[in-house]
């Protein structure tokens, strides 16, 4: 079974998310990825957030667990861990995704948004945002 990690970064009434702009679409979504074998989650979520943002996290407490149901994605376990930030500046990220000619399709951009404009955010999935809007 494939399993992804993703961040939930929290700090000063803001939340850490990944922009997505792709052609036809665009939404925000907590930063991470899958979980390579032989990795925990905790090392999968620590090299996708060096990846995707350029920072080193302390993985904490679980947040939610759901099964995906995103086309691409379909039946996959996906965990979303609370994360601290410790190191790093956000936005210095050279994972795959930056990469030209890396079969990505569309931008990524780290970007902090207040937790209470989450509301009129397409943020996904619908389950991480439910609750997010129900603990801010």
């Amino acid at each position: 079974m494939i399993k992804r990690v993703r961040a939930v970064i929290i700090k000063d009434n803001k939340i850490l998310l990944i922009k997505r702009v792709k052609p036809e679409d665009k939404y925000w979504a907590a930063p991470g990825g899958g979980v390579d074998p032989g990795e925990s989650d905790k090392q999968a979520l620590i090299r996708e957030c060096q990846e995707e943002l350029g920072v080193n996290v302390e993985v904490c407490e679980l947040f939610l667990d759901i099964i995906s149901e995103k086309p691409a994605t379909k039946g996959q376990l996906e965990f979303f861990y609370e994360c601290k930030i410790l190191s790093g500046k956000v936005g210095t990220g050279d994972g795959p995704e930056y990469q030209p000619d890396s079969g990505y399709i569309g931008s990524y951009q780290p970007e902090w948004r207040a937790l209470d404009e989450l509301s009129s955010l397409e943020l996904r999935p619908r389950q991480l945002k439910e609750k997010l809007l129900i603990h801010k």
